[in-house]
């Protein structure tokens, strides 16, 4: 019986500039950046093409920076549409394959192809060829037994490369890179890290200490990325298609660029109180945890946390939403033109996927990492909760916060 996992990270390469090469094609081979343009040379760029990046054009640059480094690049305005359709091109062709295909954001996916009766890697190399040849759209593909480490190898060879992860191969290829480079890891975590002489991801798998390592950067967060440091994550592919899967989600899209750490948090904490009331209403709990940001610049993202519990409290969707939001978030500084760079966002959503009716849920598995004595008091309350609801109504009391009392705070920075 087959139990192993194939799980396929397939990534765009340089995806607005890639678009717009296939719809001109004497753009090829050229410096391109995609980015606002003005006669000040104020934007941002948000995508590079290699030519440009081998001047040293990096994403979130200045376009004035970029001239300074080339003189000769190609600045194009950004055209989501189009991206978007080129989007839709890349997921439909994915389905043909498969409905097993999660779209990560609207340059990368995952497929879970533990079920294909053929070669993988030969798949792997036609699905390269076809999007290349039919739709003119390089990428990259990391071939994993899960996703975490299908996205770290789909990062190792750029551009249209092919890797193959293994777990027996972890200290070859994954454990010897500089922490910074490990998915989930940011500018804000990595200074921590840093902090207790964990400087490669070899390091973090290796380390003994872990009552440190969640007192820095909270239990679910720290087992997380200890876990696939290891190169474990459980985490599945979810096929937004199939039937089974349903999920609860809010948003808000904010009426200007929000660049404001605390109105970001503010809103995030009514967006979890608003998503784990609906699943207690439900009588769901959700195993994977996410966030979604649209940026200033279009560009949007969908990051999530699979757990090995499910939950619908409050306080645990809005400690991992939190976490992600950190690491993909930095407050901006006006520049001279009083312009906003490209970390503002306009729109934050918290989901709550692969969720289960509480009859349905397996018995909690306690590690030895968990504190009894606060899941005993979890229990309770939510049994005096329960109790007065039965009594008075639903809407008498719920659980729900604007702010923590300090001893449920984690390490901030």
């Amino acid at each position: 019986m087959k139990t192993s996992r194939i799980i396929l990270h397939i990534d765009m390469n340089c995806f607005f500039a890639s678009c717009e090469i296939a719809e001109d094609p004497d753009l090829l081979k050229k410096p391109v950046i995609i980015a606002h343009d003005d006669p000040f040379q104020r934007g941002i760029v948000l995508t590079a093409s290699y030519e440009a990046r081998s001047f040293g054009i990096k994403t979130t640059m200045q376009v004035r920076e970029a001239f300074q480094l080339c003189k000769d690049i190609i600045v194009i305005e950004p055209d989501m549409e189009l991206y978007s359709s080129y989007s839709d091109k890349f997921y439909q062709y994915l389905l043909t394959i498969t409905k097993k295909v999660e779209m990560a954001s609207i340059d990368e996916a995952y497929m879970d192809l533990s079920d294909y009766q053929g070669d993988v890697v030969t798949l792997a190399h036609q699905i390269q060829e076809t999007l290349l040849k039919e739709h003119r759209l390089p990428c990259s593909i990391g071939i994993a037994p899960n996703k975490f480490l299908a996205k770290m190898a789909s990062d190792m060879q750029k551009p249209l490369g092919i890797t193959i992860l293994r777990k027996r191969e972890l200290n070859k290829y994954l454990w010897p890179l500089p922490i910074e480079e490990m998915q989930g890891v940011g500018k804000k975590t990595a200074p921590k890290l840093h902090s207790m002489g964990i400087k490669t991801i070899g390091d973090l798998a290796d380390l003994q200490n872990f009552n440190s390592l969640k007192q820095k950067l909270g239990h679910i967060y720290a087992t997380s990325l200890h876990q696939r440091a290891n190169g474990i994550d459980d985490s599945e592919v979810d096929s937004s298609g199939s039937d089974t899967v349903f999920s609860v989600s809010n948003s808000h899209t904010f009426d200007r660029n929000i660049y404001e750490e605390k109105i970001l948090k503010d809103t995030l904490k009514i967006l979890t109180n608003s998503v784990a009331n609906r699943l207690q209403k439900k009588n769901l709990k959700a195993y994977t945890i996410g966030l979604q940001l649209k940026y200033a610049n279009f560009r949007q993202i969908n990051r999530s946390q699979s757990l090995e519990n499910p939950t619908n409290d409050d306080y645990d969707i809005y400690k991992i939403t939190e976490a992600i939001l950190d690491e993909n978030f930095e407050e901006g500084l006006y520049d001279v033109d009083n312009q906003r760079d490209s970390t503002c966002i306009r729109l934050i959503g918290v989901f709550a996927n692969r969720v289960v009716e509480l009859k349905e849920q397996p018995i909690q598995q306690i590690t030895i990492f968990d504190n009894l004595s606060e899941l005993e008091k979890k229990a309770e309350l939510k049994k005096i909760l329960d109790g007065i609801k039965q009594k008075f109504g639903d809407t008498t009391i719920s659980q729900g916060y604007y702010e923590y009392p300090d001893n449920r705070k984690q390490n901030t920075d």
